[in-house]
């Protein structure tokens, strides 16, 4: 059988084992002479890699130790505030936050800070703690900011903060009690606000995500019956 190749091209020619192995020892030879006169600038570079290899090495070690630090150091703060010491503790909070917030520990250590310093008189330092936090409502950490910090929007009077940040959660928190502790609040809200009928949506919603037996449907039929009769 006829085999073709591409127009153009010609056959390979055979390839000498000799001759490959004359050019493997040239260019061997040419790799070693060019390593001696550049001898000094590859001992610079070995030195160079192994500086930064040493680096990252300590920077790991110092970032698991500096981690670990602030896991305790928060602990013996909450500690600390579970005897009384608010004023003390708000204060090495502070403290703490400025030296420790890279580390995973700083989210949990803001929504510390921001319940001492709401419970001590200062609603508006306290939204100002929670804001980095309180913004990833999807995270843990961020549901439980934002549930405190409209939670403290509402006593400070705030409605229609409280009410966006119910809303947001009620939207994406992922545990399911945490969506019906926002739905109630913002049903709440809305009464409170003379909306009844937004009040009544909520309770719908409520009411068609509960199951027959939910302890806690009785309460929500309450309320729902509540807004009924304001209606008529």
């Amino acid at each position: 059988m006829t085999k073709y190749r591409k127009p153009g091209s010609r056959p390979p020619k055979p390839v000498n084992p000799v001759d490959q192995e004359d050019a493997f020892v040239a260019t061997t030879l040419e790799v070693t002479n060019w390593a001696q006169r550049n001898r000094p600038i590859l001992t610079a570079g070995i030195v160079i890699l192994g500086l930064g290899t040493a680096a990252l090495v300590y920077y790991a070690r110092y970032r698991d130790t500096l981690k670990d630090t602030a896991a305790a150091q928060l602990e013996q703060l909450q500690q600390r505030l579970e005897m009384g010491d608010q004023a003390g503790v708000q204060a090495d909070l502070e403290l703490y936050l400025e030296r420790f917030s890279s580390t995973p520990s700083a989210g949990e250590a803001r929504i510390t800070l921001a319940q001492v310093t709401a419970e001590l008189g200062d609603r508006e330092a306290a939204v100002d703690v929670l804001q980095p936090v309180a913004g990833d409502v999807g995270s843990p950490l961020g549901t439980q900011a934002a549930a405190l910090l409209a939670a403290i929007s509402e006593d400070a009077g705030n409605m229609q903060l409280a009410q966006g940040l119910y809303e947001r959660l009620a939207d994406r928190a992922r545990l399911s009690f945490q969506v019906r502790d926002a739905l109630a609040d913002a049903a709440r809200l809305l009464r409170a606000g003379g909306d009844d009928e937004g009040a009544l949506e909520i309770y719908d919603r409520l009411l068609e995500d509960m199951d027959e037996f939910d302890p806690d449907r009785g309460v929500i039929e309450m309320r729902r019956a509540e807004v009924v009769a304001s209606l008529n």
